[in-house]
């Protein structure tokens, strides 16, 4: 107790003043530097007159001077304090606004250090819980790097709860990880918003010069690429150029964010390390955890491999992170990995399966939506004349996904199943073109749902629907289950039933 009381008052000398100095530019407007590239013109251009300048442009620098004394007053007013039981900050305008976080209920604790934010040696801090809130995150703080390190340690651990056990994957894990879970969407998303931002900041006149530019490097391009460009059509080259170059984006953020990932377990935490130009730590509470999930794609079940993620709020919840536990592993090296980590994970067998004879009710769907794009293509050819080759190499495009979704339902079908035991429950299925195999503790299951539409009425099936509790209501959905077995097994289970 008295240790107890002297790491309090050690911790509440650094912790009862302001946030690092840095915060004071992201209480600024973050498009305030685009007034500040025409003033900086102006003045140059006036030939450092600066009666002229003022004169010129008094009200964007009024605009501006105002934007900055009142982050002044914001920093000022916005203070911290540790207790011996929670965090309480001090926000809004003036600081008016109070709250308060409890130890005892924190879910996660994430410590980021972007790249910008490495010169100058701070820290964000995301404290999260499952209260639902209006902001994004419970609290957040920017800390200089002494008070980060101070408040890791004294959230994280003390002398009784220390890391024990420590798994860290291997690069060449990783590697494949970042292949299998990148996403060109993603990528084109992130190279659209540069290339945004780059235009905002070149202006229409360095655009042009460097379109010039390409225009004449592309006369020289070798005679046998445009002999190519001629037999394949310059839509589909632009599309897939497009793809690809999102794909490789996302791979290499995505390699980049889980790089070095290392995860820690103690007697009631977890600590997550990764990152490389943006530096996190995350410190997670085991008894808060949602539920473990094992994805999958269809071809990593061939191959044998799968990642593990978790459901706690605050892990994963930034843009383009994922929630991994293990990025990736083989099946052999899951069992122990999860037995090394997740002692007390429940792990029931399956009790209700679909099968072959289901096979039909999954890929129902998929198959009508493999009809949409040869009606659309026949409609565009009406109403087009040229373009003939595109439009049906586009078609082309667009069928792949759509038939490699029929093969992923007609999997699924052998793939989707519940189980329960005295510790919690496990159930298996398939979202789009990924599988899910949930593992959660009966006290995480916050109700179960059952429907029927007029079909499954005939068939005597239904769709099962699994919610979990957390800061989001989150559900797990079964497809084609039989209706009698889902029935007896959950009133075995003393669990009351929505339909």
């Amino acid at each position: 107790m008295q240790a107890e009381k002297k790491r309090t008052g050690v911790v509440s000398r650094f912790f009862r003043h302001r946030q690092h100095p840095i915060k004071m530019i992201d209480y600024t407007s973050r498009n305030l530097w685009l007034l500040l590239i025409p003033l900086s013109k102006y003045l140059i251009a006036s030939r450092f007159n600066f009666q002229d300048w003022i004169r010129t442009n008094w009200v964007d620098i009024l605009a501006i001077s105002g934007i900055f004394t009142i982050a002044v007053l914001r920093w000022i007013f916005v203070r911290f304090d540790i207790d011996a039981d929670g965090i309480t900050a001090h926000t809004g305008l003036f600081g008016v606004v109070r709250t308060k976080v409890y130890f005892s209920e924190i879910t996660t604790v994430s410590f980021c250090q972007s790249w910008i934010n490495r010169p100058f040696k701070a820290h964000t801090i995301y404290i999260e819980t499952n209260a639902r809130t209006v902001s994004k995150e419970d609290v957040r703080l920017v800390l200089s790097q002494r008070n980060a390190d101070i408040l890791y340690r004294f959230i994280g651990y003390d002398e009784r709860d220390k890391p024990n056990v420590t798994y860290s994957p291997r690069k060449t894990h990783l590697m494949v990880f970042s292949l299998l879970f990148s996403s060109a969407l993603s990528g084109v998303i992130l190279y659209g918003t540069f290339m945004f931002e780059a235009y905002k900041i070149v202006g229409i006149e360095i655009e042009q010069e460097l379109i010039a530019r390409v225009n004449g490097e592309f006369t020289k391009i070798d005679e046998r690429f445009l002999r190519l460009s001629e037999t394949i059509p310059k839509a589909v080259l632009l599309l897939g150029g497009i793809v690809i170059l999102g794909w490789f984006i996302s791979f290499l953020a995505t390699l980049v964010r889980h790089w070095s990932f290392t995860v820690s377990r103690s007697k009631s935490r977890l600590f997550v390390k990764s990152g490389v130009l943006i530096k996190r730590r995350h410190i997670i509470n085991r008894e808060k955890v949602n539920y473990y999930d094992l994805r999958q794609t269809l071809l990593m079940k061939i191959f044998k491999i799968c990642s593990v993620t978790l459901d706690c709020t605050g892990y994963g919840k930034s843009r383009r992170e994922i929630s991994a536990l293990i990025p990736i592993t083989t099946y052999e090296q899951m069992n122990a990995s999860l037995k090394m980590l997740v002692p007390e994970l429940p792990r029931p067998r399956p009790e209700i399966r679909t099968g072959r004879n289901d096979v039909g009710r999954f890929v129902f769907i998929p198959i009508v939506l493999c009809f949409i794009p040869p009606v659309i293509r026949h409609f565009i050819r009406y109403l087009v004349s040229d373009w003939h080759r595109e439009i049906n190499s586009i078609m082309a495009i667009l069928m792949i996904p759509l038939v490699w979704l029929v093969i992923v339902k007609a999997a699924a079908a052998f793939n989707t199943s519940v189980g329960f035991n005295e510790r919690g429950c496990a159930v298996s299925y398939c979202k789009m073109f990924q599988f899910h195999k949930i593992f959660l503790p009966k006290s995480n299951i916050s109700k179960i749902r059952i429907t029927r539409d007029p079909f499954q009425m005939i068939n005597k099936t239904c769709t099962l629907w699994i919610y979990t509790c957390g800061e989001k209501e989150k559900f797990h959905k079964m497809k084609s289950m039989p209706y009698d077995e889902i029935k007896k097994i959950c009133l075995r289970e003393g669990y009351i039933m929505f339909e």
